[in-house]
């Protein structure tokens, strides 16, 4: 009877703890939805959501991330960008002293 209690008991606390990630995650009027229309579904989603998803912390540590990553990203691109651009204004200068050059030598 006590074994059947603690199990209860973690179900129970698994359960809350993947409603409340079913909550940080999605919509909360989808939410309850899902729970009217879909109960045995959406407990099975809670409990597995309760046992093996992350917590809220990891996942604001992952977006975290990602946000550093793809800032990073941006940078990169942008300095690419802008590498391309000097050196197509060297090139573009470059081209242009010649054709002086070439002016300078059919007036002469």
């Amino acid at each position: 009877m006590e074994v059947l209690g603690i199990i209860l008991l973690l179900t129970l606390f698994w359960s809350i703890r993947g409603l409340i990630g079913l909550f940080h995650r999605h919509n909360p009027i989808v939410i309850i939805l899902y729970i009217i229309f879909l109960f045995p579904i959406a407990y099975c989603h809670m409990l597995i959501l309760g046992i093996f998803g992350s917590s809220k912390e990891a996942i604001v540590k992952r977006k975290v991330e990602e946000e550093v990553e793809y800032s990073e990203l941006v940078e990169e691109k942008k300095r690419e960008k802008m590498k391309k651009r000097v050196r197509e204004e060297i090139e573009y200068s470059e081209l242009l002293e010649k054709e002086k050059k070439k002016r300078k030598k059919k007036i002469k």
